[in-house]
C-alpha cells in the first residue's frame, strides 16, 4: 500500500472512531398478520468496527496490517452507511435476527445482525449487495444518555457531543 492509501485508511478509521460508544435502535414491524412490533438496540464501538475487519486494532496501531478488498469496502463506506441510516430498510428474519440494508456508493451495505438478546447483539457481517430487501423501519434512534431517551438518528446526532456516548 502507498503512503497515501495508508493515510486515507487512518483518516477514515479516525472518522469511524467518532461513533465509538453510541447506541442505536431500530423499531420495526414483524412480517406477520398481527403486525407485532420489534426493537433492536445495538452499540457502535471501535471493537465492533475491528470485528468486521481482517486485522485487529493492535495490528492497526502497530502498522502491521494489510487490508483486503472487504476491509477497503468497510472502511470506505461504514461512516456513510451510518450517516445514511435514515434511508435503510430492515428485513425481520426471526426472533433473534434481522438484516439491515443501507444505500452506499452504487449498491447497498448489508448488515447481518444476529443473536439478538436483551443486552447483546452480534453484527455477523457487513458486505456489499446489489439490492435491498425488507421494509422501512418505523423509527431509527440514537440514545441520549443525558435524557435517557432516544432521539432521531442521524438528524439529531452531533459527533463528539458527550450526551450520545456511553462513558465507562
Amino acid at each position: 500500500m502507498s503512503k497515501a492509501d495508508i493515510k486515507s485508511i487512518e483518516q477514515k478509521l479516525e472518522q469511524l472512531s467518532a461513533f465509538d460508544g453510541i447506541v442505536l435502535a431500530v423499531w420495526g414491524m414483524k412480517p406477520n398478520y398481527n403486525k407485532e412490533k420489534f426493537v433492536v438496540n445495538f452499540d457502535i464501538s471501535i471493537d465492533l468496527i475491528f470485528d468486521l475487519l481482517s486485522f485487529t486494532e493492535y495490528d492497526f496501531e502497530k502498522g502491521i496490517y494489510d487490508p483486503d478488498v472487504s476491509d477497503i469496502f468497510i472502511i470506505n463506506t461504514f461512516y456513510d452507511c451510518l450517516m445514511n441510516f435514515s434511508e435503510m430498510t430492515v428485513e425481520y428474519l426471526g426472533e433473534n435476527e434481522i438484516d439491515i440494508y443501507v444505500p452506499v456508493e452504487d449498491a447497498f451495505a448489508k448488515l447481518e445482525i444476529r443473536d439478538i438478546e436483551y443486552s447483546n447483539i452480534v453484527v455477523d457481517s457487513y458486505k456489499k449487495v446489489a439490492s435491498s430487501r425488507g421494509e422501512k423501519p418505523v423509527k431509527i434512534g440514537i440514545y441520549n444518555f443525558d435524557t435517557m431517551k432516544y432521539e432521531k438518528f442521524p438528524q439529531e446526532f452531533v459527533a463528539d457531543d458527550p450526551k450520545f456516548y456511553f462513558m465507562g
